[in-house]
């Protein structure tokens, strides 16, 4: 289908792994008041809102193991044939749901979604809900405990030497949402949106995919529809056994395509629908690629800087509102923070949203961090790993600012376990989403056994990302001199210390690193480990607990370097020029 005289725009979906945002479905909430709590060191329980993030209070900050929540609550009628499903935003770490005595399942991974088919489970009137929580990091844990070390200092295969706890606080609870969904027997699962354009001709080949599934007891013939920037998408009906899965497709040409980009960032809605739910997403078009040492969007070259912000606040841990991201994000933008991988984990999807609607570009990544040799050679944590991607990626391909998946930060590059893990991921990530870049951030280029780029897994990477503190000028000539024909992105660099709010130090060394890098046309841009200190039980973190490494103190308060920062990170591409 050609449409003409439309003008278009870019991917951007609120669209939730598994379920997405099923605004079609009736949803019952059931976060808010009524929960109890307990750790399984407590004999009493106390009451609690969720979400709920048992770190966030002082008195269980170090408490790393098991919780108990519980409610009760009860069912709304519900009509013959529908389907009812408990959906979970967001469990840190691991969930173990029961619903009325009957377990339902495990889910590992705080930062996605996940969701039950209760509708045998359920019963008239009063249900009881209990959820196992666990934020313990273990050495086959995504993330896991850290026991990644360069060749100098290599212990015997499969020890874990040195193994350390997440850099940032394993936040446990039932840190987002919870909620029952009603929709007829056949709903919606997920989309997909792609967006190519034709940068010579203005137009846009737009394909949708979704995916249904049949909750119920007797085969179904399926009607689905969507709109795109208003105009109608014509899907095939198809046949849907009973407890099974199906796809269907739809491609269209837009004319006149309205292309996605940081200072026009244009987006408009999309929707599919089936009898008793929608999926809806904000959509736009725009091209990323590279071209030699070059990163492109929509063809003009990209040298942008951003920073890392470690998911949490101050009072709030991991239970971050959407106000808390947008006071957070529109901080980081008016310090002209535009491009980064912005964390070691899958964010919220109001980061996401927001970074859409502002033109930020974001590398989006899932938690290969810091793991050995032995553990990437795994099957079971590359299993997990891989599970933990996919759900990433479903809940965030359709957002236009995420240009690239990275498939892991500081893992043992330089062994060949490493390697295969880069080469295995990026050909594994490419099968669920070909439409992206595959990067992942390296600390092991400057490694004495590395002597040439294939002795190293960003041969496989689109572009080189490193994490280098300090001696920056040298150490990125010798990333070149490995990838002479890759951009390099620097994933991480900053400085550690300096708790007030004058500080020197990191203001030299930041000005140091970025004036490095633009000098070097093959760099790309660079992201500031962080914007933001952050709490932490990390080896080596102050007395107080808070690692000091942002522009921006625990509060939020600007240092000395936040407008040093805004002044470095203004840059060419930014202005338009």
């Amino acid at each position: 289908m050609a449409v003409r005289g439309q003008r278009w725009g870019g991917v951007a979906a609120v669209v939730l792994c598994l379920a997405g945002q099923a605004f079609g479905a009736t949803r019952v909430d059931l976060d808010g008041a009524g929960w109890t709590f307990k750790t399984t060191l407590e004999e009493k329980v106390a009451d609690v809102v969720v979400p709920h993030c048992w770190p966030a209070s002082e008195q269980y900050r170090k408490y790393i193991g098991d919780a108990i929540y519980q409610r009760d609550f009860d069912l709304p009628a519900v009509e013959p044939g529908k389907v009812v499903r408990l959906h979970f935003d967001a469990v840190y770490d691991v969930a173990s749901v029961w619903l009325n005595g009957r377990k339902l399942g495990v889910h590992e991974g705080g930062y996605t979604p996940f969701e039950f088919d209760v509708t045998r489970v359920l019963k008239p009137g009063k249900n009881h809900l209990l959820v196992e929580v666990n934020n313990t990091p273990t050495l086959s844990s995504i993330p896991a405990l850290a026991t990644s070390h360069g060749s100098r200092d290599y212990p015997l295969y499969g020890t874990a030497a040195g193994e350390g706890i997440v850099g940032w606080m394993p936040y446990g609870g039932i840190v987002r949402p919870v909620s029952l969904l009603i929709t007829d027997a056949v709903y919606l699962r997920t989309m997909k949106i792609d967006a190519s354009p034709d940068l010579a001709h203005h137009t846009a080949r737009i394909t949708i995919h979704a995916w249904l599934h049949n909750g119920g007891s007797a085969a179904a013939l399926a009607a689905v529809h969507g709109t795109v920037a208003g105009l109608p998408a014509s899907f095939p009906r198809v046949r849907v056994a009973a407890g099974g899965d199906a796809e269907v497709a739809w491609s269209g040409t837009f004319m006149d395509a309205h292309l996605w980009s940081v200072r026009d960032p244009f987006l408009y809605d999309a929707s599919v629908q089936v009898p008793g739910d929608e999926l809806t997403a904000k959509i736009g078009v725009r091209e990323i690629r590279v071209q030699g040492t070059e990163l492109l969007l929509n063809g003009k070259p990209v040298h942008l800087f951003g920073a890392n912000r470690v998911s949490e606040d101050p009072k709030e841990g991991l239970r971050e509102s959407g106000a808390i991201i947008e006071r957070d994000m529109e901080d980081m933008l008016a310090d002209n923070m535009r491009m980064m991988r912005i964390a070691h984990y899958p964010q919220a999807p109001a980061l996401l949203d927001f970074a859409d609607s502002h033109g930020m570009l974001i590398i989006a990544e899932a938690g290969n961090w810091n793991m050995s040799a032995w553990q990437m050679a795994d099957p079971g944590i590359r299993a997990t790993w891989q599970k933990q991607m996919k759900e990433m990626m479903e809940q965030d391909w359709n957002h236009p600012s995420v240009i690239a998946w990275s498939v892991g930060n500081e893992y043992e590059s330089f062994t060949k376990d490493g390697i295969a893990w880069t080469h295995d991921m990026r050909a594994y990530t490419l099968g669920v989403d070909p439409t992206r870049l595959i990067t992942f951030a390296s600390r092991f280029t400057g490694d004495p056994s590395v002597n040439t780029g294939k002795d190293e897994g960003s041969q496989y990477s689109d572009f080189v990302s490193v994490n280098i503190y300090g001696n920056y000028a040298e150490r990125f000539d010798h990333v070149h001199a490995l990838y002479p024909d890759k951009p390099v992105f620097v994933t991480e660099f900053g400085k550690m210390g300096e708790p007030g709010i004058h500080d020197p130090e990191r203001i030299k060394d930041v000005t140091d690193a970025v004036s490095a890098m633009k000098a070097r046309p093959w760099m790309i841009g660079g992201s500031l480990w962080t914007w933001a200190d952050y709490r932490s039980l990390h080896r080596g973190t102050p007395a107080t607990g808070i690692r000091y490494w942002g522009v921006a103190n625990l509060d939020r308060e600007h240092r000395d370097s936040w407008q040093v920062v805004h002044d470095l990170f203004d840059t060419d591409f930014l202005e338009g020029k």
